[in-house]
């Protein structure tokens, strides 16, 4: 038994090392100085666009921000599902109510079989943009953009090096529901790992036009469940890099149940599986540490029904140091995160103790949650989102099964519940 619990720690001792590799290089890129400031002469018209399908909890927020960003050329395109969709007349309301004239709304029309709703809502923007326009940027709607937000992706494209600038999400856990803190868990390793491997996401992410035409991912996006993913290979193609930018580090306050947070990561692990050349290493990693874990707690529990106290001890010591380890690397990067959000004016409240023992608990817990939904992930063969079944036979193989509007009463009655 003790030669396979030194094991055990052996194995979770260098799974923490390889994180702290990761975590120490994202802080670096978080302490990266700002891009430099150019004159408003010299920033190139862009636009905006948002797709939307049902009326996420701060979409009035969403859309208010982005008609007061500071940036000289820009105009907003919003693409709603359907005008039966409960974001219609949200985003209708807001516009009137800012009396914007720089932001065109449209519903749905070209609506593709073959992706997903998002991919077809994008596509058929762009499409309609005229060779004004130099760049694009992409949000979704449970982002809230400071009003630097647009500036601050596109400046960085001035080096024509740059094939794409990208943020993040960063979930913002306030009421310590297990599936937000599961949530926020998991998705502060996904965040760490994207910045490392210049991974974008596509609800923060701005491209120049060209680029985006040129790199075939219109084509791409019409075939694929995912519009982020392939993202990364096209650019590479053309021997562009992808910039992660720290200050489009977006925060997201909204809650969610367990049930939901393995709907959330089972889709976003899809796609990784679908678009993602690492994804085998991604596989290997999560199974092999959670594997070390589950067998340590066998152990320990083996130890104690056996009434051998110390070696139950040293387990269980070996495992808190463990699950401690990754506590002060969350620490760190929590830090540094909330540093940002507070260079912008945004509110950051301390964890309470009594938060800060429940993700000591949810550490082990989205780790086990991490390897069932990578499971789950290469298992299904159909992914339902907002209401919307697809069947995924291949990368580039999707199909929508049946298109519905989408109905008001799949709004949550909490309007802090994640859609």
């Amino acid at each position: 038994m003790n030669v396979l619990a030194i094991a055990l720690f052996g194995i979770l001792t260098a799974f923490v090392v390889l994180q702290t590799f990761y975590v120490l290089a994202f802080v670096s890129s978080m302490n990266l100085p700002s891009s430099k400031t150019i004159q408003d002469e010299l920033l190139p018209k862009t636009a905006v666009i948002l797709s939307l399908r049902g009326a996420d909890p701060f979409l009035a927020d969403c859309v208010r921000a982005l008609l007061y960003q500071n940036y000289p050329q820009y105009n907003l395109h919003i693409v709603v599902d359907s005008q039966e969709d409960p974001a219609w007349n949200i985003v209708q309301e807001t516009i009137q109510q800012a009396g914007a004239r720089h932001v065109q709304v449209s519903p749905l029309i070209a609506r593709q079989n073959t992706c997903s709703l998002k991919g077809s809502a994008l596509v058929q923007a762009i499409e309609a943009l005229d060779n004004s326009y130099q760049v694009v940027a992409f949000i979704d709607a449970d982002v809230i953009a400071h009003p630097t937000w647009l500036r601050e992706l596109v400046v960085p494209l001035m080096d024509e090096r740059i094939g794409a600038t990208t943020g993040n999400r960063w979930y913002i856990t306030q009421t310590g529901q297990w599936g937000s803190l599961v949530r926020y868990l998991w998705n502060t390793v996904a965040v760490v790992f994207m910045c490392n491997q210049q991974a974008p996401w596509g609800g923060s992410i701005a491209m120049r036009l060209s680029v985006l035409r040129q790199s075939g991912l219109l084509e791409k996006w019409t075939q694929s469940i995912s519009v982020d993913t392939p993202i990364l290979a096209a650019l590479q193609a053309m021997g562009l890099n992808v910039k992660f930018v720290p200050t489009v580090l977006m925060p997201n306050r909204e809650e969610c149940n367990i049930a939901r947070c393995l709907r959330f990561i089972t889709r976003q692990l899809l796609s990784t599986r679908l678009y993602n050349p690492q994804w085998l290493l991604i596989v290997a990693q999560v199974f092999t540490s959670t594997l070390a874990v589950v067998l340590t707690i066998v152990l320990l529990l083996i130890a104690l029904s056996k009434g051998n106290i110390g070696t139950a001890l040293g387990i269980a010591g070996g495992l808190a140091s463990y699950i401690l380890a990754l506590a002060l690397q969350l620490v760190l990067v929590e830090q540094v995160v909330r540093r940002a959000f507070r260079a912008r004016g945004e509110a950051t409240t301390p964890f309470s103790a009594l938060m800060m023992v429940k993700i000591l608990v949810a550490i082990p817990l989205t780790q086990l949650v991490y390897a069932v939904t990578v499971v789950s992930a290469i298992l299904t063969q159909k992914v339902e989102w907002r209401g919307i079944s697809y069947q995924i036979k291949g990368p580039w193989n999707i199909r929508l099964i049946e298109y519905r509007p989408y109905q008001l009463s799949r709004q949550p009655i909490d309007t802090n519940i994640s859609l």
